[in-house]
């Protein structure tokens, strides 16, 4: 049996309908690429597999696992599928949803730490995702700040998780053998490194590495080799975050929960979710101070006559109606009766049929409003 060459992949590269455009990441299953439709006004990650990765076996089925992951499981964290198909050389690629943002590892490289507000919404967003995908059996397996993308100009959501290659669905759906260890070290929970009883307390315990990495500017567990991180992980206890940062002491208590070593313990999403948000709520101010400027002050001054609008509608009234009609009228409260124009005095003669019709006017010219019609010649 003879293999295809691989396809040499580049900016104006044909892949299915998309036009590449220029190399936007590589990780270690694949690279992205932002792709433009060559028919609809559509931009696109586009995901190509490593043609390395084809010699071993179940890679190329993660990438279409994937994809079926992010086809079933609708929520507004995750990016939506466009395509999925397989080139020429039988390597899978994905066309999907490209959002603008940044990773989370790229904002902790230049920032370091972050506020204990923004942790906690990032806890809220990400445990809003995984209270939904693991409701549907799904254990991501593999969070960490590379595949968390922060989108805070998105209208729908400000936040999305990447990456779900190496996700597990179910017991059924395992592409592993127990005793494999997909996944990154330092954010991987006990049971990863283990390999056994891989389940949702796993990505609970990932978002809390992640959550103490960006209160504290360090993970809680780092080393010189696999083999001593993983050793921390099982054995040694992170520590306090209350020594560490300033964060408030229900969201160190909520982090430290998410990372004990008995999966039992852990907060389920959905937990996490809410203890967050209550947290994030006793951290945000009650209102926000802003400044108005080009606010004329004249137009707060009242008008002569004019009772403020803390009286009631009855005790309301206008005294001088020429100041009403030309003064600053923007800011006035409404009125019950207000008198518009003077009073039109009686009429002195009565209209004889066909005779002597006499126009009524105002009384000067600048009574005169507007809906007042006048005879713009004598009457016969």
């Amino acid at each position: 049996m003879t293999s295809e060459p691989l396809a040499e992949l580049g900016p104006d590269s044909l892949v299915g309908a998309y036009r590449i455009v220029k190399e936007i990441g590589r990780g270690g299953m694949a690279t992205v690429y932002e792709a433009q439709h060559t028919v609809l006004p559509r931009r696109a990650a586009l995901k190509v597999m490593h043609g390395a990765l084809l010699r071993q076996p179940g890679m190329a089925t993660r990438m279409v696992q994937e994809a079926g992951i992010l086809e079933d499981v609708r929520h507004p964290g995750l990016v939506r599928v466009y395509e999925c198909n397989l080139l020429p050389d039988r390597r899978p690629w994905i066309a999907m949803e490209l959002v603008d943002g940044e990773t989370l590892a790229n904002r902790l490289l230049y920032a370091n730490t972050l506020p204990a507000l923004e942790v906690a919404t990032i806890l809220i967003n990400v445990a809003d995702v995984l209270a939904t995908v693991h409701r549907a059996g799904v254990v991501h397996r593999d969070l960490k700040p590379d595949n968390l993308m922060c989108t805070p100009s998105d209208r729908d959501y400000a936040l999305r998780v990447l990456d779900w290659g190496v996700a597990r669905l179910g017991p059924l759906g395992r592409l592993t053998m127990d005793g494999m260890t997909p996944g990154t070290p330092i954010y991987m929970s006990p049971e990863q490194a283990t390999g056994l009883n891989i389940g949702a307390p796993c990505d609970i315990y990932s978002l809390g590495i992640i959550a103490y990495e960006a209160l504290t500017g360090e993970p809680p567990f780092d080393g010189r080799s696999l083999a001593e991180v993983v050793g921390m992980h099982l054995t040694r206890s992170p520590a306090l975050l209350a020594v560490q940062c300033n964060a408030p002491g229900a969201l160190c208590e909520l982090v430290h929960r998410m990372l004990d070593k008995d999966p039992a313990v852990r907060p389920g999403a959905i937990e996490v979710r809410q203890i967050a948000r209550a947290i994030a709520q006793d951290l945000t101010p009650p209102y926000e101070t802003f400044e108005v400027s080009g606010l004329d002050m004249r137009a707060l001054t009242p008008v002569r006559g004019v009772r403020m609008p803390y009286a009631t509608s009855e005790e309301t009234s206008v005294t001088d109606a020429e100041a009403l009609e030309y003064g600053l009228t923007e800011m006035l409260p409404v009125v019950s009766k207000p008198r518009w124009t003077p009073e039109i005095g009686r009429v002195s003669r009565v209209f004889a049929a066909g005779r002597n019709r006499q126009a009524i006017g105002p009384r000067a010219a600048r009574d005169q409003v507007a809906g007042e019609i006048l005879l713009s010649h004598k009457p016969r």
